[in-house]
């Protein structure tokens, strides 16, 4: 007599994680944006929050992943800016430059990384401010670059906002893309585990030197595609304190002030970082223009006191809550 065999039984639907389709979603819906008619002030404001958000990614990828506090992003951001600058004006063709910008602020990581890199702590982070420092006053000094009075930028081509925008998108996809794959690689690893004892990482293999090295390279190469996407838009850059000074003490704190308020080590905490930095700068620098310094302190000192991943850590507590209230099997299909 033959047994029977089983009838499997069906396996309960369950939706697919939020973390796999809903950047997928607001990926897709940034695309559509242009086309639905949106006016070309909220095209702008999307433009800036791209920018901003690739450096909050790049500097994550250092600061975040290995625990080095960076005050040298402005360095990569400038260079990267004024390498398009200077290429766009001599003919080439702007995405072109924005390779030549990523190249020069890799090879400037490894300038500034072979030196520092040696250095660990507040040592490393004041040898950092003094670089960015040192790097703004000679490019101010210097005549190729305009000097202190700034570039202006020339394309012998139609200024097409849409252009702008759709390039800005697609470079912080690449950028997140990128910090995805190194967070879930071994390199990735590597990198955090650095970040929670050097000592011990070398111990177990890791050569702490080399990666962080390698990271800062891919890292800067981000940032200066950054600053030369902001410099083609911008159409005028200059080294100072001024609105297009792209070495600016204070661009390093905002580059290093985004993944902050976020979450320092996550994937997304540096989005929402350059989310709500991008909306503040364009809505109240303009109106108030020391409002959003009293903002940056107020968020900087709830995240302190209250939650030290940031927004993201903020957002996990509200899911939990909202988890315990709402037993969904959705949510059970989440991580």
């Amino acid at each position: 007599m033959t047994t029977p065999t089983p009838t499997p039984t069906p396996k309960a639907f369950t939706f697919p994680k939020p973390s796999t389709f809903l950047p997928l979603l607001v990926l897709l819906v940034l695309f559509w944006i242009p086309q639905a008619g949106i006016k070309d002030n909220i095209i702008t404001l999307l433009f800036t929050t791209f920018v901003w958000t690739i450096t909050s990614v790049s500097w994550n990828l250092l600061g975040g992943f290995t625990g080095q506090t960076s005050f040298g992003f402005a360095v990569f951001y400038g260079l990267g800016a004024y390498t398009t600058g200077l290429l766009i004006n001599a003919g080439v063709n702007p995405y072109v430059s924005f390779v030549a910008a990523a190249g020069v602020a890799a090879i400037a990581s490894f300038l500034v990384g072979l030196p520092t890199f040696r250095l660990r702590g507040p040592y490393f982070t004041i040898a950092t401010i003094g670089i960015t420092e040192a790097v703004r006053v000679i490019m101010s000094n210097m005549k190729i670059t305009g000097g202190a009075s700034g570039l202006n930028i020339i394309e012998h081509r139609p200024f097409l906002l849409i252009e702008h925008y759709y390039t800005g998108l697609v470079a912080v996809a690449v950028a997140i893309a990128l910090s995805v794959w190194i967070a879930r690689s071994r390199f990735g690893l590597s990198l955090r585990a650095i970040k929670q004892d050097e000592d011990a990482a070398a111990d177990v293999g890791v050569n702490p030197y080399t990666s962080k090295l390698k990271v800062h390279a891919i890292a800067a190469a981000l940032t200066g595609v950054a600053g030369a996407i902001h410099a083609r838009n911008a159409v005028f850059i200059d080294p100072g304190g001024g609105p297009g000074g792209v070495f600016a003490f204070q661009t390093a704190i905002s580059i290093l002030l985004m993944p902050v308020i976020g979450g320092i080590g996550t994937i997304w905490g540096p989005v929402l970082g350059g989310l709500v930095f991008g909306v503040v700068e364009d809505q109240l620098v303009v109106k108030f223009p020391n409002a959003h310094l009293l903002l940056y302190g107020v968020l900087l000192i709830l995240i302190i006191l209250l939650e030290p991943d940031g927004l993201v850590g903020i957002l996990k507590q509200l899911l939990k809550l909202f988890r315990r209230v709402v037993p969904w099997t959705f949510w059970k299909s989440s991580p």
